[in-house]
């Protein structure tokens, strides 16, 4: 057996083959250009759905980095910020916050960012710059400057008075930068030199007892966005640490919920895998049959010339890749053309189906993803559909090509009429003469409209009120303007102002969520009150603490938030395990867990399970003592006294923990630290007595 080169040859007879049907050609282009089409515009839109989700959820968020890493010492920020899971990282120590008027209703937070960070937080200055270290300089945002009364002018000086740790400072700042406040945003910024950001430490002897001022947050750009919380983990694990159990090795993570594919990476499962695998079958599908009936034709036409090459020695193999030659040149011309025009159909229907989507960015995505995805697809869909054809031309014979004719397979009764040929009967007889090709060209008609249906469907299905429902508890939140800037030292809401409001406005379903006045306490194992307070203490300072702190057969003194809670906000608790029915039908309480960003719930953030049983002193007088002789003081304490507290009076209820529950943001304390539970607004009342 010899080997002969005659691939030059193949080439040249595809080539010939191609120039001599050119009608056939011209269809099979526009077949291959109209799958084209429909894979870019179609990947189009679904990328501007996804780019336009994404945009939106970034500006609720605050930041589009993939995740970050937070309250780092110094040297754990330098150890990190080098891993090699980590393709860029920015850099935001927390400076300090106003309270007061003109701040009172908004959160404005004060800290230094380098350019990274300012650019990834959305605080770029669209005029001006960034502060220059050991300067007095300072770029904000619009709103700041308008709640000041300061003109949005660069050079322009301006005084802020803001709570660093806990302590109170009044400093100057001269305008060097500024950018319009985005309305979706949660905070406003100013952005200071961290040289500045040195000084107000060092002058206020701040020591970041809050566990966060003056810390490091590193914010990190990963080499992939598939599998962020995978990978900030690993970074973790490679340095010694972790971000399940609190303790010295500890660190605070967060992952970007706003990234489509961490959200599917979290939450994808069986059922949204086969959707997917079934919309994608469906589009292949339909260009299949387009694409193969044009092939299937063409092969059909050139049987007896593929019969002709077996006679000169042509083999099966040769034949095959003659139609392949010929089927990859068309998709030459016709996936180009199909990604141009369906770019323009993609960039024309997109803003209509964006527009029935409320509040979602509208964006037009211009993704590389999108061209390089059609043109495989269409590639593929082409190759796919030549399958079956070029293995016809293939195994034909030289003397079933003389004989073959369409539908010759197939043996018919012959019917006489007596009313002559009629134009419906002949299309009805064409039609039989080839059932497989009539089925195919059927189907391909069908399908075309199934997807259009589908596709219609998909776009106009779009739930709204479902997609926000984990993060828009109510049309109205309503509460003293402390509340939503995280401060809990904020005032009720009156009976009055409550009245007035349900007076003018038309309520359907509503209820109110209470917290105490006065302190409550739990008494927990000292295990548990270590690693609670270890988070914001070192070693020492925990020691003393739990020293210090009172203890009651044998378990330490310990705060606990309650909530009392009507039964529309106890409705929109997430219930991990146990009944919250319970609540208010005796004493039962339900434990309140921390989740991430998914609804998957942190087992180390409480120590409660269902079933357990809770102590809780409600304290209406505290009284004050010396932690070595025992005295009671009874006014001032004096300085570095060794001093501890305990209840004087208090009421001590017993309840037995009937569910694990997490508390929505939009509807919690918005702060953490304590121990918190739930109770029945009614019970809370009785029990609490406020």
């Amino acid at each position: 057996m010899m080997n002969v080169s005659n691939g030059k040859c193949i080439r040249r007879l595809s080539m010939r083959s191609l120039k001599a049907a050119r009608q056939r050609n011209i269809i099979a282009v526009i077949s291959i250009a109209l799958t084209t089409i429909m894979f870019t515009a179609l990947f189009t839109i679904v990328m501007s759905i996804v780019n336009g989700f994404e945009q939106s959820n970034f500006r609720q968020i605050g930041g589009y980095a993939h995740g970050g890493f937070k309250y780092l010492t110094e040297e754990q920020f330098n150890e990190l910020k080098d891993d090699p899971l980590i393709k860029e990282y920015a850099m935001r120590r927390f400076v300090g916050m106003p309270k007061d008027v003109p701040f009172n209703k908004d959160q404005v937070e004060i800290s230094y960012c380098d350019k990274n960070a300012a650019n990834w937080l959305f605080c770029t200055p669209e005029e001006g710059r960034l502060p220059a270290e050991n300067t007095n300089e300072a770029a904000a945002d619009d709103k700041v400057l308008s709640l000041l009364g300061v003109e949005p002018k660069i050079g322009t000086e301006f005084t802020v008075t803001f709570m660093v740790d806990g302590k109170e400072t009044t400093e100057s700042f001269i305008l060097c930068g500024r950018w319009k406040h985005d309305d979706a945003a949660v905070a406003s910024n100013i952005l200071i030199p961290e040289s500045r950001a040195e000084e107000i430490f060092a002058k206020l002897g701040t020591t970041g007892e809050d566990g966060m001022t003056g810390s490091y947050n590193m914010d990190v750009m990963l080499k992939s966005k598939a599998h962020i919380e995978e990978d900030i983990n690993d970074i973790l694990a490679r340095h010694g640490y972790q971000s399940q159990t609190y303790g010295d090795n500890y660190i605070a993570t967060g992952v970007n919920w706003g990234y489509v594919s961490a959200q599917l990476s979290q939450n994808i499962d069986t059922s949204a895998v086969l959707a997917i695998a079934a919309a994608l079958v469906l589009i292949i599908f339909t260009g299949y049959l387009i694409i193969y009936n044009v092939f299937n034709i063409s092969v059909s036409n050139d049987i007896h010339r593929y019969g002709l090459l077996k006679t000169i020695g042509t083999t099966g193999r040769q034949i095959k890749r003659m139609v392949y030659i010929e089927a990859l040149t068309l998709s030459a011309v016709g996936i180009p053309s199909g990604i141009i025009l369906g770019r323009l159909c993609g960039s024309v229907l997109t803003p209509v189906v964006m527009e029935q989507l409320n509040g979602v960015s509208k964006t037009v995505s211009a993704s590389p993803v999108i061209f390089a995805g059609a043109a495989i697809f269409s590639l593929a869909t082409v190759f796919i559909s030549c399958m079956k054809p070029a293995k016809t031309a293939s195994k034909v014979s030289p003397i079933e090509a003389i004989r073959y004719t369409e539908g010759g397979g197939i043996k018919r009764a012959v019917r006489r009429s007596k009313k002559g040929a009629s134009l419906l009967g002949m299309a009805a007889a064409n039609l039989g003469r080839s059932r497989s090709k009539t089925a195919v060209t059927i189907a391909s008609m069908s399908l075309s409209v199934v997807l259009l249906c589908v596709t219609f469907i998909f776009t106009n299905g779009f739930d709204m009120d479902k997609y926000i429902s984990d993060r828009a508890l109510a049309d109205y939140i309503i509460a003293d303007a402390s509340y939503f800037r995280f401060d809990p030292s904020g005032a009720a809401l009156s009976e009055d102002t409550i009245g007035y409001i349900a007076s003018n406005i038309d309520i359907t379903d509503g209820g109110r969520t209470y917290r105490p006045t006065n302190v409550v306490y739990e008494y927990v194992t000292e295990e548990w009150y270590r690693q609670q307070i270890g988070r914001w203490n070192d070693e020492e300072t925990l020691n003393s603490l739990a020293e210090r702190t009172e203890k009651v057969n044998g378990l330490l003194q310990s705060d606990a938030n309650i909530y009392g809670m009507e039964q529309f906000c106890l409705d929109r608790l997430n219930v991990f395990e146990g009944d919250i029915s319970k609540l208010g039908k005796g004493n039962y309480i339900a434990a309140v867990y921390s989740a991430d960003d998914y609804g998957k719930i942190n087992e180390s953030s409480h120590w409660a399970k269902v079933g357990d049983k809770i102590k809780l002193r409600y304290v209406s007088e505290l009284e004050y003592y010396d932690t070595e002789t025992g005295e009671i003081y009874t006014g001032e304490i004096p300085d570095n006294a060794p001093f501890s507290y305990r209840p004087k009076k208090y009421r001590e209820i017993e309840y037995e923990v009937a569910a694990l529950v997490d508390v929505p943001h939009n509807l919690s304390y918005r702060y953490y630290g304590a121990d918190q539970f739930v109770l029945s607004a009614e019970q809370f009342k009785a029990d609490s007595g406020t």
